[in-house]
């Protein structure tokens, strides 16, 4: 499942979108307005203070640094370890939001 996916599948859940608002939404081009404190400000918003996030969820996240439990093997030091993780996120809604400037 991609971070597209569980993004959508969440929205329904918590009732934020019906399946036919998000068909529209995503048929038109656009992305679901539901993003994370990172993704906002790299689109030039920042969250209004005081808004808590509307979804809490888990997104896979990319990082390319060594497991804990390979971090002490002595057999991968110097070589990548990309992988993917599911990490915790924190979701706002465009209304929770404002553009910067």
């Amino acid at each position: 499942m991609t971070n597209t996916e569980i993004i959508i599948n969440e929205a329904l859940a918590n009732g934020l979108y019906t399946e036919e608002q998000i068909e529209n939404i995503l048929a038109s081009g656009h992305m679901i307005p539901l993003h994370t404190f990172k993704a906002w400000k790299d689109a030039g918003y920042i969250v209004k203070r005081g808004e808590h996030a509307r979804i809490t969820t888990r997104l896979w996240k990319f990082t390319n640094k060594a497991k804990k439990s390979e971090e002490a093997d002595e057999n991968t030091e110097g070589t990548e370890n990309n992988h993917y993780y599911l990490a915790k996120a924190f979701l706002f809604t465009a209304d929770q939001v404002e553009k910067i400037g």
